[in-house]
């Protein structure tokens, strides 16, 4: 027996308003049985998600980070968000390590939900202030998001999230001093705390960020960020990554996605050599994300070109 048309058009009308999810109850509502759901499952049509929703999408990725915490978030309550990292993807923020694929929610302190395989639970009574919505989802705002990250993550990591939400305008200079009081008495706050010192919107990309932590950990002189050569014969203006200018030293963070195509690399080509025609004596140099793994890789050849021992 196959599910019949008028049921699986109204799955698919609630599905379509909640990022292609379902719940349980949702499907009994529009005429899908148990074993209309389990024949679904098999066929690997409808995917189990959390405990009580399928996600019935037809993408060949399969279900999205939004599908994923949808499922989630619509068999727990209103009372829980998403938090941390998931909330921290949700919204763009970039800089974080690499998703293990566990979904992490906050949950007002005895709420029955406990975490499991694949979802981490945490215990915040967070106030209204601390939660937004993102889509219909609920989410922690970016300022709850980013110190809650502080205290969890790696300082080059966290210092990467607050340069990449200040960069994309989540996070504003006066939002990074509302961070210090949600900090105040929980673990590893001070060092958060001091963190917030180092965060820099100007940053377009985490590998920037790590080039320039390299650097201040040296003690080299502070780079200019975004340092702007204006080509008036051309009438338009180059930026470089970070840069010198007094020493005619510029530094370019060359990650894969922007740089890797045939194209990019001929448009790269041609701006050096634009940029060497209007600054001549210029030095730029190039450095990838392998490179600020073996910090001297980075800095053997900028200590060098800036004059230093």
């Amino acid at each position: 027996m196959t599910i019949s048309s008028e049921t699986l058009q109204q799955v698919r009308a609630t599905a379509s308003r909640q990022d292609w999810v379902v719940t349980i109850p949702q499907l009994g509502s529009a005429g899908a049985d148990r074993n209309t759901v389990r024949r679904m499952v098999r066929s690997g049509r409808w995917v189990p998600l959390t405990r009580g929703s399928y996600w019935v999408g037809q993408d060949s990725q399969g279900p999205s980070l939004r599908s994923r915490v949808r499922g989630a978030l619509l068999t727990c309550g209103p009372h829980v968000v998403a938090a941390g990292p998931t909330a921290a993807r949700l919204l763009g923020i970039q800089g974080l390590p690499r998703d293990d694929g566990t979904l992490h929610l906050a949950a007002p302190p005895g709420h029955e939900i406990r975490s499991r395989p694949g979802i981490r639970v945490h215990r915040s009574a967070l106030p209204p202030t601390s939660r937004t919505t993102l889509r219909g989802i609920p989410v922690t705002t970016p300022v709850r998001t980013c110190a809650d990250l502080l205290l969890h993550l790696p300082r080059t990591e966290a210092v990467s999230v607050l340069d990449s939400a200040l960069h994309q305008g989540l996070l504003t200079e006066p939002d990074l001093r509302t961070i210090p009081p949600l900090l105040s008495g929980r673990p590893h706050a001070r060092r958060a705390r001091e963190w917030l010192r180092l965060a820099d919107g100007r940053a377009e990309s985490p590998l920037e960020t790590r080039v320039r932590l390299i650097c201040l950990d040296d003690g080299l002189p502070p780079p200019l960020l975004q340092w702007r050569i204006v080509d008036p014969a051309q009438g338009c203006s180059y930026r470089i990554d970070l840069g010198w200018p007094t020493h005619l030293v510029g530094v370019e963070a060359d990650g894969k996605a922007p740089h890797g195509t045939p194209q990019a690399l001929y448009q790269d080509r041609h701006r050096q050599n634009r940029l060497t025609t209007l600054l001549p004596g210029l030095t730029l140099l190039r450095f990838t994300w392998s490179d600020t793994h073996h910090p001297p890789l980075v800095l053997l050849p900028l200590r060098r070109a800036l004059g230093l021992p």
